[in-house]
């Protein structure tokens, strides 16, 4: 294949992928995971009376423990996919002659990986995104001077939100890989709920409740696993005969722990945060499909002030390829 067949088979395969990806799906599926925790009563009463027959204590209180944590893991779970999303469509966009081959089997581990050191300089969001980057030089207009400043202030408020997400992807991964493996999470981790705490999370009195994992790595071990809440641990079963032989539990991997998220993880927060992430991802499309198609003037995005909103700014295209 000769470069000019590979450039058109390139652009080809590209739009075809993004005409088929629908970039809003996993933001839906939160949204939706919001309405079932809203109407969790009225959602799963048929549902709970189903399982009965297999839970022969089924009933209110599930609903407002195991399937209202359920559902939060779900959402973090989802939450921590979409933010792998849009770090894979960085990562892949990269070699944009083998975009499809390294987006469809891309290697987990190494966009763990890039999450988790991804370089955040201006310059280096520019390059991820699609947008040519202008050091610091001198204006000569009143208008270069303001559209300098709100192109500066739109890479900023791009970087800001990358280096929110970055954070709250390394506080929650551990949550996410706990869930995958589903015996690694505590649905019920108090037992069951009485009465007055039914009414009480009827009454949406338990609504900033951490969601709790299961860990036993001996701590050092966990430090290195870096799930970011050592702040949140706690040992539930602290029994004297567990006190008595710690050390030895300790080494061998072997000391049940509680690893809770960090109290403002409500749905509300989750939401936010894949909502930020669906807008980094709009914006990574629309720049790169501009650039891929060969258009000689460029109309590139940046996030504006309003978080729905965009900035869109015309642009060379021999400006964009040359930075």
């Amino acid at each position: 294949m000769n470069i000019a067949d590979r450039n058109i088979v390139t652009k080809d395969q590209i739009n075809q992928f993004f005409s088929s990806y629908y970039s809003e799906w996993r933001a839906i599926q939160i949204l939706a995971i919001k309405e079932k925790l809203n109407t969790r009563y009225e959602f799963y009463k048929d549902i709970v009376e189903e399982i009965k027959s297999t839970d022969l204590y089924a009933g209110d209180n599930t609903i407002a423990q195991q399937i209202k944590n359920g559902l939060l893991f779900e959402a973090i779970s989802t939450s921590i996919q979409y933010i792998e999303d849009l770090f894979a469509l960085i990562k892949a966009s990269e070699g944009k002659d083998y975009f499809i081959r390294n987006i469809i089997k891309y290697d987990a581990g190494k966009i763990e990986s890039l999450i988790k050191n991804f370089n955040t300089t201006n310059k280096n969001i520019c390059k991820s995104f699609y947008f040519p980057y202008f050091p610091d030089e001198d204006s000569e207009t009143e208008s270069e001077i303001e559209t300098k400043r709100v192109i500066n202030g739109s890479i900023e408020r791009l970087r800001d939100i990358i280096i929110e997400l970055i954070e709250y992807y390394k506080k929650h991964q551990f949550f996410y890989n706990q869930y995958k493996h589903g015996l690694s999470i505590a649905l019920r981790p108090y037992g069951q709920f009485t009465d007055e705490q039914i009414i009480k999370d009827k009454n949406k009195e338990f609504e900033n409740t951490s969601v709790v994992a299961l860990d036993s790595l001996n701590f050092a071990n966990a430090s290195r696993n870096q799930y970011g809440n050592a702040g949140y641990l706690m040992m539930p079963c602290f029994t004297e005969s567990v006190q008595k032989n710690i050390k030895e539990l300790q080494s061998e991997n072997n000391l049940l722990r509680y690893v809770m998220t960090p109290p403002e993880t409500t749905i509300d927060f989750i939401l936010g945060k894949a909502k930020k992430t669906r807008r980094c991802i709009h914006i990574l499309i629309h720049n790169f499909l501009e650039v891929i198609n060969d258009k000689e003037l460029l109309k590139l995005r940046l996030p504006a002030i309003n978080d729905t909103e965009v900035y869109e700014f015309q642009i060379k295209s021999e400006i964009n390829n040359a930075h």
